[in-house]
């Protein structure tokens, strides 16, 4: 439990650290297989209210593509290591496919796992973990959402 639970607070430490404004909640996503992951993250500002979410990320934080790039190499690298750590204790029958966190300005966190790979293409999966962790559909909605 160790290794796991040393990559869960390796992962939220790095994004608790890139967070360039106060926040309320950071919520991070991964897909994973052996051999593949994504990410995604997005944050609620604390003094807006506003959803950031990766997309503009970014552009609203920093546009300097190698920020980015660093990034998501480092966050691609410390989801693989949690998800290593996931199949070192439970073998990959049990291995989850999809990984949710949040964490909340008390610095409390939350996971939760799926373990069957989403269904629908990319838009339509970015849509479902967009509602789940904010509990409304994506759309965007002038004031609420910065692009």
């Amino acid at each position: 439990m160790y290794k796991i639970e040393s990559a869960q607070k390796e992962l939220c430490e790095y994004l608790i650290s890139m967070m360039p404004v106060e926040w309320n909640r950071i919520c991070f996503y991964s897909k994973c297989t052996i051999g593949s992951r994504s990410t995604w993250i997005s944050l609620i500002e604390e003094k807006t209210g506003k959803i950031c979410t990766q997309e503009s990320f970014w552009r609203r934080y920093d546009s300097y593509p190698y920020v980015r790039a660093k990034a998501s190499i480092r966050l691609n690298e410390l989801t693989r290591n949690l998800f290593n750590a996931y199949i070192e204790k439970f073998g990959e029958d049990k291995i989850w496919c999809t990984y949710y966190l949040t964490i909340e300005s008390d610095y409390t966190f939350h996971v939760d796992f799926g373990y069957e790979m989403p269904e629908g293409d990319i838009v339509e999966q970015h849509d479902a973990v967009f509602e789940k962790f904010f509990n409304t559909k994506y759309e965007y909605l002038e004031g609420k959402y910065p692009y």
